[in-house]
C-alpha cells in the first residue's frame, strides 16, 4: 500500500512540526488542524472529500508470484481462501 502526503503550508511558509488533529466536517469535508510554531498561529486546512480522492496514488498491482506467496503464507497459518 503506497500513500501521498497532504502538503500543509501556514500562511508565513513555514511547514506544521506536528498535527493536533484531523477530523470531519457535517458537509464531509476533511480538516486538519495544526499550530505554526514560527508565527504563532491555529492553523485549520480544509479539504472536500473529492479533493481527498484526487489526491490518492493510483493502486498497486501486486504480481502473480507475490500473490500466490500471499496465499500460502496464510494457508500455513490456517486461513483458507
Amino acid at each position: 500500500m503506497s500513500y501521498r502526503a497532504i502538503p500543509l503550508e501556514c500562511y508565513c511558509g513555514e511547514v506544521p512540526e506536528q498535527i493536533l488533529e484531523v477530523g470531519f466536517t457535517s458537509d464531509q469535508h476533511m480538516v486538519i488542524h495544526y499550530w505554526c510554531s514560527a508565527c504563532k498561529r491555529v492553523i485549520f486546512a480544509s479539504r472536500t472529500m473529492d479533493e481527498c480522492r484526487e489526491m490518492c496514488p493510483a493502486p498497486e498491482i501486486a504480481a502473480p508470484e507475490a500473490l500466490a506467496e500471499d496465499a500460502r503464507f496464510l494457508q500455513s497459518m490456517g486461513i483458507l481462501g
